[in-house]
C-alpha cells in the first residue's frame, strides 16, 4: 500500500534528496581544482597527488556491487545515513595537512558516494514510485548543481582564504545533509515496502549476473561513462593540439558540463512518460548526434571555435542522455527498492570498470597519433553499440521478468 506525504514531510524528503545529491560529485570534482595549492602545502609535486582523482573511481568499481548488501543489513534509511557519515568522515580527514589523511579521506568519500550511487535510485523507487522520472531528475540535477557551484566558488575562495576554507565547506555540506536527512528519516516512511521475502532476495542476488537484460543495462551505463570520462580527460588536450586557446577550451568544457544540467531536467520525465515507440525514436535521434560527432572527429583539423562548440554540444547531449537513461532505468525497469539496488550495483560496478579503460587507452592512442583515425573508429563503433543496446533495454518491461 502506498502512502501520501504531508507537505512538511514531502518538503523534508525533497530537501534531503537535493542535499544528498549535492554531496555525490562535488567532494570529488572540487579537489582537482586545488591540487597545486594542496601539493604546495604537502611539499610534494602535483603529479604525486594524481591518484586522488583515481581513488573515487576505484571505489565505485570495488564497492558498487556490494552496496546492496549494506542496504539489506541496515535497511534503506540507515544505509543512506551510513553513506553520508562516510562522506563526512572523509571530508574531515582531508582537513589534516598530510598526504596519508588526504588519501584516506578521499577513499572514505569514494566508498560513501559509491553506496549513494546505488541507494538513490532505490530511494526514488521507495519514496516516489509514481514519480520516478521527476525525482530522478531532481537528484541528478543536484549532482551537477553541486559540481557547478564549487567550480565557480573554489578559485575565489582559495585566492582569498586558502584551500582549507574550501575543505571546510566540503565538511559542512555533508554535515547539513546528514542533519536534514536524520530529521526526515524520523518522519518519512517509504511509500512502498523496502522489504522482500528472503527467497526473493536470494533469487535476485543469485541471478542478476546471469540476467542478459541486466547485462545490457550494465554495458549501456559503462559505455556512456567511458565516452564521458574520455572526453573530459582528453578533449582539452586534443583542442590544444589544434591551437584552440586555453580560454576557449575552458569555456567549452564548462558548456559540456552545463548541457548535462539542462538534459537532466527533461530526460528522466520523458523516459517514464513516453511510449516505447517514441522513446526508441529519441534514442535513435540522440544516437545520430553521436554519429555526427564521430564524423566531425574524422575531419577535426581546425582551430575553429564553432567546430569545437558544435562537437561539445553534440557529445554533451549524447553522454548526458544515455547517463540519465541508465539512472532512470534502474528504477523504472524494477519493481522494488531491493531489485533497484541489485541492478544499480551490478551495472555501476561493471560500468565504472569499463569506463576506467577509456582515458588510459585513448591516452596511448593520442600519444602515438593525436589525430589518428583509430580512436575515431572506436568511438563510432561504441556509439552504434550504445544505441543498439539502449533500444533493447527500452523495450524490456522488467529486468527481472519471467
Amino acid at each position: 500500500m502506498q502512502k501520501k506525504y504531508t507537505t512538511p514531510v514531502l518538503t523534508l524528503l525533497v530537501l534531503s534528496l537535493v542535499l544528498v545529491g549535492m554531496n555525490m560529485r562535488a567532494p570529488i570534482t572540487t579537489l582537482p581544482l586545488m591540487l597545486g595549492e594542496i601539493a604546495h602545502s604537502l611539499s610534494v609535486q602535483p603529479g604525486q597527488l594524481g591518484l586522488l582523482t583515481t581513488i573515487p573511481l576505484l571505489m565505485f568499481v570495488l564497492v558498487s556491487n556490494f552496496a546492496v548488501k549494506t542496504m539489506q543489513w541496515l535497511g534503506l534509511k540507515r544505509a543512506i545515513t551510513f553513506s553520508v557519515i562516510l562522506i563526512l568522515i572523509g571530508s574531515g580527514l582531508r582537513l589534516m595537512t598530510t598526504t596519508v589523511a588526504m588519501y584516506l579521506g578521499t577513499a572514505f568519500i569514494g566508498v560513501g558516494i559509491a553506496h549513494l550511487n546505488v541507494f538513490m535510485p532505490s530511494f526514488v523507487t521507495a519514496f516516489f514510485p509514481q514519480k520516478v522520472g521527476l525525482y530522478t531528475s531532481l537528484y541528478t540535477m543536484s549532482n551537477m548543481l553541486g559540481t557547478a557551484i564549487f567550480n565557480i566558488m573554489t578559485a575565489p575562495i582559495v585566492g582569498q582564504f586558502g584551500w582549507h576554507a574550501v575543505m571546510w565547506i566540503l565538511v559542512l555540506l555533508p554535515a547539513l545533509a546528514l542533519l536534514v536527512w536524520w530529521i526526515t528519516s524520523q518522519f518519512a516512511q517509504p511509500a512502498i515496502t523496502t522489504d522482500q521475502p528472503a527467497e526473493t532476495k536470494s533469487k535476485v542476488k543469485l541471478h542478476v549476473w546471469s540476467n542478459p537484460r541486466a547485462w545490457a543495462l550494465l554495458i549501456v551505463f559503462g559505455l556512456q561513462a567511458l565516452i564521458n570520462y574520455t572526453y573530459v580527460a582528453w578533449m582539452p588536450s586534443l583542442m590544444a593540439y589544434h591551437h584552440v586557446s586555453a580560454t576557449t577550451i575552458g569555456s567549452l568544457m564548462a558548456l559540456y558540463s552545463m548541457i548535462g544540467m539542462f538534459v537532466s531536467l527533461l530526460v528522466p520525465s520523458l523516459i517514464t512518460h513516453l511510449s516505447t515507440k517514441w522513446l526508441s525514436a529519441c534514442v535513435i535521434g540522440v544516437g545520430v548526434f553521436g554519429l555526427v560527432s564521430a564524423g566531425m572527429l574524422f575531419n577535426q583539423n581546425t582551430s575553429s571555435s564553432l567546430f569545437w562548440l558544435i562537437l561539445a554540444v553534440l557529445m554533451g547531449f549524447l553522454t548526458s542522455f544515455f547517463f540519465l537513461i541508465g539512472m532512470t532505468m534502474f528504477a523504472d525497469k524494477t519493481q522494488t527498492p531491493q531489485e533497484t539496488a541489485t541492478v544499480s550495483g551490478m551495472a555501476q560496478s561493471g560500468g565504472y570498470l569499463i569506463s576506467a579503460m577509456g582515458p588510459t587507452l585513448y591516452g596511448v592512442a593520442f600519444a602515438t597519433h593525436p589525430t589518428g583515425n583509430l580512436q575515431n573508429i572506436v568511438y563510432l563503433i561504441l556509439v552504434v553499440i550504445l544505441v543498439t543496446l539502449t533500444l533493447m533495454v527500452v523495450r524490456v518491461k522488467r529486468i527481472f521478468e519471467n
